[in-house]
């Protein structure tokens, strides 16, 4: 091959070679499979590139319709990537009449070049420009990354459809010797530049999203995908410094006669039962509030900008909420839970909370369960084993 001949062919080269390593990406990252798509729209796109670098003014024609499927389908590739991203609609349905239109009307013009690099140029353009305009009506996302890529998204599919225009009204309308024209070094040039761009930055969105998932792993119980201990103390600490969330309270929460539901119905409705009772305390809580599983069948809750009488009430609902619904037991048996409830006045009192929650809520399983105990209040203290369920007694007293 000539110096020639790979000057020519050094942006369909660049492509397939991003096209690779998205590829390689996406083989150690699957759940990314924007990654996929991205690595899809530049190979196709890297074919069509490669043959008019090099085909005759007469190949051009001849196979006009292929190349413009093709830099269709990298279109619609880019356009898949970029909605995965957003999670907002594909069109596909629009894309196919808008591609199909642009092949049309392609082939109507196949005798005119310019003609046909202005329709194909259009398509293929308002193709990517579906996804972006449904993720500004759609996403307001405050991550920058997410920004530029939104913002460089929508300026490149801007730029494909109006860049023969503006090479035309620049004077550069000869197409005879199309790989030598300006408007293909502006096209070549834009789309390598935009492809490198979109290269890094979804590589980047990629690799941000597999560490917020692994801190996630981290820090959420992985049957209720809410909080577990470590993470729960790690961000109560940062709630506590922040002294406009003051007064606080803990809420600590246990299933009544859990062992029970799970002997009787089985681990698999046991579990159930606690996705449950973490869907129901998030029903509960505001944005700063936190809602932990400390293990087993105890949760606790970190409730903020809230008094003892509230941080009672918002218990006394979740009680209540969970003794009417039948959504997991069947209809004759009664969920009920435990509460302890003790207040946060300083930045100082967490662990001492939690004790005193704790203990709280022990007391209140030895009151005879599905009670709500609060700190400074003086409750009966009953013996524990009597409020244990005698064998004999049917399922529906759990």
């Amino acid at each position: 091959m000539d110096k020639e001949h790979l000057y020519v062919l050094a942006p369909a080269l660049t492509l397939l070679f991003l096209s690779g390593s998205l590829l390689l990406c996406w083989v150690f990252q699957r759940q990314q499979r924007f990654l996929l798509w991205q690595c899809c729209a530049y190979a196709l796109t890297a074919l069509p590139f490669a043959f008019q670098s090099t085909a005759s003014t007469e190949m051009l024609y001849r196979y006009a319709a292929i190349s413009c499927t093709l830099y269709l389908l990298g279109g619609w590739f880019l356009a898949k990537c970029w909605a995965e991203h957003w999670r907002v609609p594909t069109q596909t349905r629009v894309s196919l009449a808008i591609a199909l239109v642009t092949l049309i009307s392609a082939i109507y013009y196949s005798n005119n070049l310019l003609a046909r690099v202005h329709i194909s140029s259009a398509g293929i353009g308002l193709i990517m420009l579906l996804p972006v305009l449904s993720a500004l009506r759609h996403r307001h996302s405050p991550d920058w990354l997410d920004k530029v890529l939104l913002t460089s998204a929508l300026i490149y599919s801007v730029i494909t459809i109006t860049r023969p225009m503006i090479i035309t009204v620049l004077g550069h309308s000869e197409f005879e010797k199309f790989a030598n024209s300006v408007y293909w070094f502006a096209s070549a040039m834009s789309t390598l530049f935009f492809a490198i761009f979109f290269t890094v930055l979804m590589a980047a969105i990629a690799i941000r999203a597999t560490i917020r998932q692994l801190r996630n792993e981290r820090d959420q119980d992985s049957l209720t995908q809410i909080l577990n201990r470590r993470a729960f103390y790690e961000l109560a600490r940062c709630r506590l410094e922040d002294k406009r969330l003051l007064p606080m309270a803990i809420l600590a929460g246990d299933i009544d006669h859990f062992k029970r539901i799970n002997d009787t119905w089985g681990h698999s409705r046991g579990d159930e039962v606690l996705k449950l009772i973490s869907a129901t305390l998030q029903r509960n809580v505001r944005g700063f509030d936190l809602v932990a599983r400390f293990g087993g069948e105890e949760f606790v809750m970190l409730l903020t900008r809230i008094d003892l009488a509230e941080a009672e009430q918002v218990a006394q609902r979740i009680r209540l909420e969970l003794r009417s619904d039948h959504s997991v037991l069947p209809k004759n048996a009664t969920l009920t839970m435990s509460f302890g409830v003790a207040p946060i006045e300083n930045a100082k009192q967490l662990e001492s909370a939690l004790k005193e929650a704790d203990d709280l809520l022990y007391a209140a399983k030895h009151a005879g369960r599905d009670q709500v105990h609060v700190s400074g209040n003086n409750y009966q203290n009953i013996d524990f084993e009597h409020t244990m369920p005698n064998p004999g007694v049917s399922a529906s007293h759990i």
